[in-house]
């Protein structure tokens, strides 16, 4: 493009008129939308690479097995909009992650009122970490906190290997934030 025509685009202003006038939006299905978005999950796969995105999208409907309950919307720029039926469907997704495409993770964050496209951040990427080779006393939920806080902020320890016939590891669901190196 002229530099000139940047430089002159630059340089428009609104007039005193144009400043005033105000844009009346209508809300008459705010309430409903809003409830709708409620029940939603924002996404984005850690990548700068192009990917499949239809592909990507198919796959996620095919391993989350939520048939007409889940609506993937591309929003922009790889970032997605999942949509739930249910409240627990929502929660289910969250919690049984990571998700990922052809190895680039999915982080997902939920929707808050007053979120745009452009606002979106994501901060981090909850994994599921193993910890082998500890002596038999220390197979411990307590162990697992104090491990995952060394880690990461701990979500979750999964007790089920305590009480599994192959108590040999246990499993910590940690949060790594995405700006820090592991």
């Amino acid at each position: 493009m002229d530099g000139n025509f940047i430089e002159r685009l630059q340089r428009i202003n609104l007039t005193e008129e144009e400043e005033e006038e105000v844009c009346q939006v209508r809300a008459t299905q705010r309430k409903e939308i809003l409830e709708e978005c409620s029940l939603s999950l924002i996404g984005h796969f850690l990548t700068t690479r192009q990917y499949n995105q239809r592909a990507a999208k198919a796959m996620l409907r095919t391993i989350l097995k939520m048939g007409s309950n889940l609506r993937i919307i591309d929003v922009v720029d790889g970032l997605f909009q999942f949509k739930f039926s249910l409240e627990s469907q929502l929660k289910w997704v969250m919690n049984n992650g990571p998700w990922s495409f052809d190895n680039y993770p999915l982080v997902l964050r939920r929707w808050e009122r007053g979120m745009t496209a452009t606002s979106v951040k994501f901060h981090s990427l909850p994994i599921w970490t193993q910890v082998w080779g500890l002596p038999f006393d220390l197979i411990t939920e307590e162990t697992g906190r104090d491990i995952g806080e060394w880690i990461r902020k701990v979500i979750e320890v999964d007790t089920n290997a305590f009480t599994s016939e192959q108590a040999h590891l246990i499993r910590v669901r940690v949060e790594l934030p995405l700006e820090k190196p592991i």
